[in-house]
């Protein structure tokens, strides 16, 4: 088996359990619009939670026309879903099986072995914040052993993955990308947060799913301080999550009434964009956040915690700033620098848009994930000639 394989594209499903439209969904949406359809044909297979049938991600994954199926899960590892992907995976002829997210990697393996397809995983990061979450992280790192190939977003997940037993030799670093995009034409429109920014005003935001292991309360204190001192900051949390009525009741105890605005789930992204002066990270463990990259891409600086991969994306104090998790003192400390110091501000600006321009391109990012699926193949076709 070589490169040009066959005139009939390879078939890859890519399975995922979509409880909210965040980075993986992204990645997954991202990687299907990238992908070289004369070689390769992209199937999504979705684990949705039956209580819940409407699903932001399944909206996307129809609107772009990709071929799709439904796995319903009434459990958090519906085992019956197994038998019913494997006469999926048969019938659709199904080649390569690349799962996202431990419901996926954990069915995926069973239904790949039973099915006798090759499979591979993406590690989008952990978020081990409470015994639940733990037991299934310990439960997904002992079955990415048996994976033909493992894909993580950063070397520091890749480490980890080593030192949980999955086979150096199996691990890939692939980190996300985006795609460069044309923003020039983006027109501001009277939406509620471009009203929220007035003239004169520093808009400082945080954008991701409203849960702990985000940090929006040291977003918050740091907002509270940071507004005492300069009177044009306003502040923006952009998604929806667990922890939205919570974090708008400490808004209000913290007296940021007026400063700090929720979005909610934003569909548009661009607008934020536009309309943000610094992004914020505050995460207590990550992957390789989507936001930051997008951040980079519009020239906005990001300040953040040095966790996950982040510390492989962003060079401190040269296209982004970043400070240890948890330290509120020194993420205040960070973002009145570049609030104060105009010179630096556009020099970080200007870095980190050619870096995320040169370094963290889609196409480049699709064609290498290509590559590890006809590597892939190849082995096995080369093993099962033995």
């Amino acid at each position: 088996m070589t490169g040009e394989r066959s005139e009939k594209p390879i078939t890859v499903l890519h399975l995922i359990a979509p409880a909210h439209f965040g980075g993986a969904e992204k990645v997954v949406l991202s990687l299907a619009g990238a992908m070289d359809r004369s070689r390769f044909e992209v199937v999504v297979g979705s684990f949705v939670n039956a209580r819940f049938p409407d699903n932001e991600f399944l909206g996307r994954v129809r609107e772009m026309g990709i071929r799709n199926a439904v796995f319903w899960l009434r459990r958090t590892v519906d085992l019956e879903n197994i038998p019913r992907l494997v006469k999926f995976i048969r019938s659709e002829e199904v080649a390569i099986v690349h799962t996202h997210g431990y419901r996926s990697d954990i069915i995926g393996l069973i239904a790949a072995r039973l099915s006798s397809r090759p499979v591979i995983a993406t590690i989008h990061g952990f978020v081990p914040i409470d015994s639940r979450l733990r037991l299934y992280e310990q439960c997904d790192r002992f079955a990415l052993r048996f994976f033909d190939l493992v894909l993580p977003v950063s070397d520091r997940i890749g480490e980890a993955l080593c030192a949980s037993g999955v086979r150096r030799e199996r691990i890939t670093t692939v980190r996300n990308a985006i795609a460069p995009g044309d923003d020039g034409g983006w027109k501001r429109s009277a939406s509620p947060l471009s009203l929220f920014k007035r003239d004169g005003d520093f808009l400082i935001g945080i954008v991701g799913r409203l849960s702990p292991e985000k940090n929006i309360p040291g977003f918050l204190e740091a907002a509270r301080r940071l507004s005492k001192r300069y009177g044009h900051l306003r502040f923006v949390v952009v998604g929806e999550g667990p922890e939205r009525e919570c974090l708008e009741g400490l808004t209000m105890r913290l007296g940021l009434d007026g400063k700090v605005r929720f979005t909610g789930f934003v569909e548009e992204m661009e607008e934020v964009y536009s309309l943000l002066d610094m992004l914020v990270i505050a995460s207590s463990t990550e992957g390789v956040p989507l936001t930051i990259l997008e951040a980079m891409k519009h020239g906005i600086p990001v300040v953040s915690t040095g966790v996950g991969g982040i510390p492989e994306v962003i060079e401190d104090g040269v296209d982004g700033l970043m400070v240890g998790a948890g330290d509120t003192a020194a993420l205040c400390r960070a973002v009145e620098t570049l609030v104060v110091d105009g010179n630096r501000y556009m020099a970080i600006s200007r870095n980190a848009r050619k870096r995320v321009l040169r370094d963290f391109d889609r196409l480049s990012w699709a064609r290498r994930i290509e590559s590890c699926y006809l590597s892939m193949l190849n082995k096995r076709e080369e093993a099962s000639n033995e």
